[in-house]
C-alpha cells in the first residue's frame, strides 16, 4: 500500500477523545499553516520572474506578497462583480492544489482581478466516464466521513474566534481552512464506533508513505507522523508543490512506487524527490532517484 499525502491520525481523532473538541479537525492537523507556507512560496517564485511566466508579478517576493495583501485588503470593501474576498481566498487554496498548470491560471486570475476586471472561472478537467450505476458524489459524502468520523466543535458560533486565532498565525488560508469544517457543527449525526487506534498492527508488508513539502492541505508532518504511527512504514519525501505527488508528478516519486508495488522494494531511508516540472517554469524533467538527507521542512509549523 502507498499513501499518498497523509493526515495525522491522533490530529484527526483529537487523541481520541470522546470530548468535543476546542479546535475543528482541519486546524489540529495544521491545513491552515501547510496552506500559509504554499501561498507563501507561490507569492515568492511569482515574484522571482517576470509577468510571461506568472502574470501577478510585481518584480520581487516582497513586492508581491505586498501586492496580495492590497488586493485582498480591497476586495474586503470592493468586491468585483461577485469576485468578493471570500470568493478570491477559497479559490487561492483550492488553485494551490495542482502545480501546473494551476499556479499559472490563479496567477491570472489574481491579476484580472487586480486590474477590476472579473476573471474566467478555473477551467474544469474533462468529467472521466460515469460508471453504471453511477455512484453519488454530493458534498454529503464528504460532510459524512468528516464529520460523523472526526470530532469538531459543536457551536456554530464558536468558528468566528476560531476564524481570528487562526488567521492570526496563517492568515487569508486560516480563515478558508477554518470554516471548512463548520458545517460539521450542526452535523446530525456521529460515527457509533469512530476508530480511534490503535494503528501499529503488523502489516504483511511495509507501507509506503509519500508526502509532500509544501502541500496545501495535508501538511509535511502529516505524512511523517504516519510513519511514526504504523508498525513498519518507510517515509518518502517529496520536495514540491500541491496535494499529492499524484497530481504533481515526479518520476523520482513514480520510480519508488513502482520498485516497491511490483518489486516490494522500498526506497533507502531519509530518500528525497522533486517533482518535475516547477512553478511557473518550462517543463524540465529531473531525472534519476535521490537518496539520503530526508528533507526537516518545517515552514508550517
Amino acid at each position: 500500500m502507498v499513501l499518498d499525502s497523509n493526515i495525522d491520525p491522533q490530529a484527526w481523532t483529537d487523541h481520541g477523545s470522546r470530548k468535543e473538541p476546542s479546535r475543528p479537525t482541519f486546524l489540529r492537523m495544521g491545513s491552515d499553516r501547510t496552506a500559509a507556507a504554499t501561498l507563501k512560496q507561490f507569492l515568492t517564485r511569482c515574484g522571482a520572474t517576470d509577468v510571461t511566466r506568472c502574470a501577478f508579478s510585481a518584480g520581487s517576493a516582497k513586492a508581491t506578497e505586498a501586492k496580495f495583501d492590497e488586493l485582498t485588503a480591497r476586495l474586503r470593501k470592493h468586491p468585483v462583480d461577485g469576485w468578493t474576498y471570500a470568493r478570491t481566498v477559497a479559490d487561492v487554496v483550492n488553485s494551490l492544489y495542482i502545480v501546473n498548470p494551476g499556479w499559472s491560471d490563479l496567477a491570472g486570475r489574481l491579476q484580472e482581478l487586480w486590474e477590476g476586471r472579473v476573471p474566467a472561472p478555473p477551467a474544469s478537467p474533462p468529467a472521466p466516464p460515469v460508471p453504471d450505476p453511477a455512484p453519488y458524489t454530493g458534498e454529503e459524502q464528504g460532510g459524512a466521513v468528516l464529520c460523523g468520523d472526526s470530532p469538531n466543535p459543536r457551536d456554530p458560533g464558536a468558528f468566528h474566534a476560531l476564524e481570528e486565532a487562526s488567521a492570526a498565525r496563517a492568515g487569508d488560508a486560516g480563515r478558508f481552512w477554518t470554516w471548512a469544517a463548520e458545517p460539521c457543527s450542526t452535523w446530525p449525526v456521529r460515527a457509533p464506533e469512530r476508530y480511534t487506534g490503535p494503528w501499529n498492527k503488523p502489516t504483511p508488508n511495509p507501507v509506503l508513505v509519500v508526502g509532500t513539502v509544501y502541500d496545501p492541505s495535508t501538511p509535511y508532518a502529516g505524512a511523517e507522523a504516519m510513519a511514526r504511527e504504523l508498525a513498519d512504514a518507510r517515509l518518502l519525501t517529496n520536495t514540491g508543490f500541491g496535494h499529492t505527488a499524484l497530481l504533481n508528478p515526479s518520476r523520482c516519486v513514480q520510480e519508488h512506487e513502482s520498485r516497491y508495488l511490483v518489486d516490494g522494494v522500498l526506497p533507502p531511508s531519509g530518500t528525497t524527490c522533486h517533482q518535475d516540472t516547477p512553478p511557473f517554469s518550462s517543463p524540465e524533467p529531473r531525472g534519476g532517484i535521490a537518496a539520503g538527507g530526508g528533507a526537516t521542512a518545517r515552514d508550517f509549523s
